[in-house]
């Protein structure tokens, strides 16, 4: 049973979406107790007294408090959701720019911003596991932080950690590709096999439609912005030559790297516009937060973030379970990969556990790019748990947009200049 759900990063604003996603299940979930958590304490402050107004206002069955520290937060739960984001969007901001220089890609969960990322996020879920392993040696830990692969992987390990990865991507991509084909709202069905991020979709169906091709000119559904357009086309371009697939919105990074860094230089970075629009954000939940009847009209993650943490409470608490996509060991679900090689494939959470099913092939032309990537997370796992310099620079040279190890090197000489005690081992 579970009663206690821990959010670490509780002050972001993407976690009133997550409350309110909570809140609308009511009592059908059974959690007693919702605890927030954040290093940010006004922000963790003001985003609890707007949650205990929603879940008071809705009648939500369970309660929302705060914790002043992170023993605190985990004392006694049952399921903890890794949502935080060390160093800030002041590390972001670097992750999107220091690559550009180089003519590489800047983002947070690929390429050497992504490494960058891992760098901070995987020592902060080790102190997590730890203090799990020490307050509530049940929990289940569901991390969403990302890169979810590597911190996933750098967790895997652990025998004293029961954990699984969350990333809602394979929504967001299959949305926008039933809204491009006209079948906006319609149930989707499909399989994937491969690594967070990099995955390949298949044996797709949309409603009563299975789909077997693409058309050449389809086009970008209305409302994407032009990164994601980007994406979409050069994803419509890869399904071309892969009949039967549709790759993950973030292959086409390897595909077509100049076209990213390019639009990266004409638009700055996204870091900017997000940090632009935060203080509108916390105006809202301060407002609503002294409404006796509190409306969420808005917050950060699309109208469906916190779905999938709701999907996988709701398939903990039920004997049928539910068939979820989600990021564990691979353990034989797949031969691609090996057996200790964290996947993001199809299979069934119930109160049993994850029970892996038997992952699709993945288009064979694009096969070498997936173990690159997997002998990469291995490497960035490990070199984000060790901190030394020489395991940086080998997961530096395995990420395919890196490629050298002279372009490695330069790539940490500048990281320890522009991130310093950013980084934990620079500290």
């Amino acid at each position: 049973m579970i009663r206690e759900f821990v959010i670490l990063g509780g002050g972001s604003a993407y976690t009133p979406g997550l409350l309110q996603a909570l809140i609308q299940q009511g009592s059908a979930l059974g959690l007693s107790r919702v605890r927030l958590y954040d290093t940010h304490a006004e922000h963790l402050e003001l985003v609890g007294r707007l949650g205990q107004a929603m879940a008071r206002s809705a009648g939500a069955g369970f309660r929302v408090e705060t914790a002043a520290s992170l023993r605190e937060a985990l004392q006694g739960a049952d399921v903890v959701l890794n949502s935080t984001r060390p160093g800030g969007f002041e590390a972001r901001r670097i992750d999107e720019t220091l690559p550009l220089s180089l003519g590489i890609p800047g983002q947070e969960t690929v390429g050497p911003g992504g490494f960058f990322f891992a760098l901070r996020s995987v020592p902060e879920a080790l102190r997590v596991a730890q203090t799990l392993a020490e307050v509530a040696p049940d929990a289940l830990l569901l991390n969403y932080t990302n890169p979810s692969n590597i911190v996933t992987q750098a967790l895997a390990g652990r025998a004293d950690l029961r954990l699984l990865g969350l990333c809602d991507q394979s929504e967001e991509d299959l949305h926008d590709l039933a809204a491009a084909l006209g079948h906006a709202g319609e149930p989707i069905s499909f399989v994937c096999n491969g690594l967070n991020h990099a995955t390949w979709y298949s044996e797709l169906r949309f409603g009563s439609h299975t789909l077997d091709g693409f058309a050449a000119d389809l086009a970008p559904p209305s409302g994407l912005n032009e990164e994601h357009r980007l994406r979409f086309e050069l994803s419509r371009a890869m399904a071309l030559e892969t009949p039967g697939y549709w790759p993950n919105s973030y292959l086409p990074y390897y595909r077509a790297p100049e076209r990213f860094v390019a639009l990266s230089k004409a638009q700055g970075p996204r870091t900017d516009a997000i940090t632009a629009r935060l203080p509108s954000y916390y105006a809202h939940f301060r407002e609503e937060a002294a409404q006796e009847h509190p409306r969420l009209l808005h917050h950060r993650g699309t109208a469906g973030f916190g779905d999938l943490a709701v999907l996988v409470i709701q398939a903990l608490q039920s004997e049928a379970g539910a068939s979820l996509v989600l990021n564990a060991p691979n353990r034989g679900s797949t031969d691609l990969f090996a057996a200790d090689t964290v996947v993001e494939t199809r299979g069934r959470l119930s109160p049993r556990g994850w029970e892996r099913m038997a992952a699709p092939a993945v288009p064979a032309a694009h096969l070498g790019l997936l173990q690159q990537l997997e002998n990469y997370q291995h490497l960035a796992a490990e070199a984000a748990r060790s901190g030394e310099t020489a395991a940086i620079l080998r997961a530096l040279v395995a990420n395919p947009l890196v490629g050298t190890a002279s372009r490695a090197q330069t790539l940490w000489d500048q990281a320890r200049t522009q991130y310093g005690p950013l980084l934990p081992m620079l500290a």
